[in-house]
């Protein structure tokens, strides 16, 4: 039998509920608060109570699939014998965007290997990391392109000639407001309250905290031109921005970033390098002042739409790695 342990019931649906509907039991073991999590709130989600639930949870014939960081304390419960140890532990949702933070939690995971474990990499740099820095072996480490029907679904509209740009973790809005500042396009950011953004220097650039989907996603589909400013480091990032991008077609200006580029292609035109104000500038003027430009980012956009909707359920991806 299937388990996953969720840290709250919304997460992953698409993956869940195929999961669920195929007999799989789904358990939350975490706070079970909405939408993301800062530091101090993932470790306090750790020693949940909820995590009680499960003992006598599975046997050692069972597949166990861990969301989130409630993965270290069910290790340690596993390699303290204090729960089963299951056929195949898989674990998945692990992001960190800070080096200290990384060195941490893989210092933690080393110490925590059993036999059956693997992972779930959302981009190449957490694979990577997780062979290089964890100890994993390669087949132990399952790449997985994240793809759900994200709820805010916005109708298609006429481009309003603005530059939008969303999205909380590993975002660079300083760099994307220094850049956008002698553009005449204005520019909208809907960021979460935990980003610190310096105040703007023109009237024309409006930000926003923490908007509901639906409207996140309608002035994303006005927009002329998505900007992504994301920081050099980290690993998956700005991929939930990036499906309402494809959902919607529209031309990207992103910093290049390798869990970007596994959706759109190392050669996406559309790529600027990291902390680079000067190439995110002229990368969104062109896109703004040239049709065409447009045009050929936005092909590209609809043909990474297509390759990502050919893959197939998500759902079917995570059986397989539990399973194989």
């Amino acid at each position: 039998m299937i388990h996953v342990l969720l840290p709250q019931a919304s997460s992953y649906r698409d993956i869940t509920e195929y999961l669920r509907e195929r007999g799989a039991r789904v358990t939350i073991v975490g706070s079970g608060s909405p939408g993301m999590s800062g530091k101090l709130a993932i470790v306090l989600s750790m020693f949940s109570p909820k995590l009680l639930r499960c003992f006598g949870l599975w046997s050692k014939a069972d597949r166990l699939l861990v969301v989130g960081w409630q993965a270290l304390p069910v290790l340690a419960l596993v390699k303290a014998r204090l729960l089963p140890r299951p056929e195949r532990l898989l674990v998945m949702s692990c992001f960190v965007h800070g080096k200290r933070a990384r060195r941490l939690a893989d210092r933690v995971l080393r110490a925590l290997r059993v036999p059956g474990l693997g992972f779930i990499a959302f981009s190449p740099g957490e694979a990577r990391n997780l062979v290089q820095n964890v100890g994993m072996a390669p087949r132990d480490v399952h790449c997985h392109l994240w793809r759900q029907e994200l709820d805010g679904r916005a109708s298609q509209q006429d481009d309003d000639g603005s530059i939008f740009a969303g999205g909380f973790s590993n975002r660079d809005y300083d760099l994307l407001l220094e850049a956008a500042e002698p553009l005449p396009a204005p520019l909208v950011i809907v960021a979460s309250q935990r980003n610190q953004i310096r105040q703007p220097a023109r009237d024309s650039t409006r930000i926003l905290r923490d908007l509901p989907e639906a409207e996140f996603e309608g002035l994303l589909a006005r927009s002329s031109v998505v900007a992504m400013p994301l920081r050099g480091l980290g690993e998956a990032c700005g991929q939930s921005v990036l499906l309402r991008v494809l959902r919607h077609g529209k031309p990207l200006v992103a910093t290049r970033h390798e869990a970007i580029e596994a959706y759109l292609g190392e050669d996406y035109p559309g790529f600027v390098p990291h902390d680079d104000v000067q190439a995110m500038r002229q990368a969104l003027a062109c896109a703004l002042e040239q049709p065409a430009r447009r045009a050929e980012l936005a092909q590209r956009v609809r043909q990474a739409a297509g390759k990502l909707e050919g893959r197939g359920e998500p759902g079917a991806e995570i059986e397989q790695f539990l399973l194989g």
